[in-house]
């Protein structure tokens, strides 16, 4: 391992090497970072200083390493020790694994037996896979909240709380028809879109209604490995979503498929219902169509598709930032399909995760 100061303008930085690696650490990064009573509250880990307030011209004036702590003195009279694992630690990302029609073994669940450990393998799933399935959940009206009351709140929406999901004369969404539902995520018109999906089926009818899923990150993958301007039309186009009823307008401005500053896929949206294309130079409109019909084309394919039919007590959890979903047209003779739906804001179920794995 190696350490030194190198000047940098007004200013200096560290670098350390260590494993064929080379870091550099300027001086106000590290104060930030310092675990210090005098920089950061023990209790809640948050900024006691105003780090805006830092002296941009802060220089180190001397650091010593002893063993695996690196103690470093800077100009403004104050000294900070450091874990130097700590400084290094790679960014550590959640594992996700992608999906098509071979998927073998869907994650599946026995709500009679929940505990807590159950409770993490499920949100794992959710988080590794963007769904999975739970059995023998109650078939009473509320039956979503025996499980979501161990992970956090029903999101409120214009809709209420939990909604049903049936065919109705008046329908004031296609999901309340027999139709058939084309894949697509939920309510890409919200900001922000509500994170993820509780759909519980108290009753199915007997002919049809199967659910379709098909992963929304493996289908932006096959698009990025193959055609990049492509993927890159889709990342950058701003559409525009939007949905009215009398007491309602709702709209926001997106891309199908965003990303993170590293270029990790974070989200895709589809949702031909209510996607409205804003106007725009003819090149890019015709650029964005070409584009979208090839994304569409992935994702009705039945080889990313896979089919759940849910019978009674069935409830599946679905990541709306990753998994697009749809349904087959149904025949419900006796009035009898009935399903409620809830959905839980992306903070509250990733919170109650990050809790778990401690």
């Amino acid at each position: 391992m190696k350490c030194s100061i190198v000047k940098n303008k007004n200013t200096n930085y560290l670098r350390l090497e260590i494993r064929n690696k080379i870091f550099k650490f300027s001086p106000i990064w590290l104060i930030e970072h310092s675990s210090d009573i005098t920089i950061r509250d023990k209790q809640t880990n948050q900024l006691l200083i105003e780090a805006a307030e830092l002296d941009l011209n802060l220089k180190i004036n001397k650091f010593k390493i002893n063993k695996s702590i690196l103690s470093i003195s800077f100009s403004n009279n104050s000294k900070h020790n450091y874990n130097i694992n700590d400084l290094i630690a790679p960014k550590e990302y959640p594992k996700k694994t992608l999906w098509n029609s071979s998927l073998k073994k869907i994650p599946q669940y026995n709500f009679k037996k929940f505990n807590q450990k159950l409770l993490k393998d499920v949100l794992n799933a959710v988080d590794e896979y963007g769904f999975c399935l739970i059995k023998n959940m109650p078939t009473t009206k509320n039956g979503i909240h025996a499980l979501t009351k161990h992970i956090g709140p029903i999101k409120e929406t214009n809709w209420g709380n939990i909604a049903d999901i049936k065919n109705i004369k008046k329908a004031y969404d296609l999901t309340m028809t027999e139709r058939a539902l084309e894949n697509h995520t939920d309510n890409p018109y919200r900001f922000p879109t509500q994170g993820y999906i509780f759909l519980h089926c108290i009753k199915n009818s007997d002919v049809g209604g199967e659910n379709t899923l098909a992963d929304g990150f493996n289908i932006a993958k096959q698009i990025k490995s193959k055609n990049i301007e492509m993927f890159n039309i889709l990342k950058s186009f701003k559409t525009f979503f939007q949905y009215k009823d009398k007491d309602t307008i709702l709209e926001n401005y997106c891309s199908l498929i965003e990303t993170d500053y590293e270029d990790n896929i974070v989200q895709v949206r589809y949702n031909n219902r209510t996607e409205i294309i804003p106007y725009d130079d003819l090149c890019e409109i015709n650029k964005y169509t070409e584009a979208r019909s090839k994304f569409w084309k992935l994702i009705k394919s039945k080889v990313n598709n896979i089919t759940i039919k849910q019978t009674s007590g069935d409830m599946i959890i679905m990541d709306n930032y990753r998994v697009l979903h749809g349904r087959s047209k149904y025949k419900d003779i006796k009035n009898q399909r009935y399903f409620r739906q809830g959905y839980l804001d992306r903070d509250i179920l990733q919170s109650r995760l990050k809790t778990l794995a401690q």
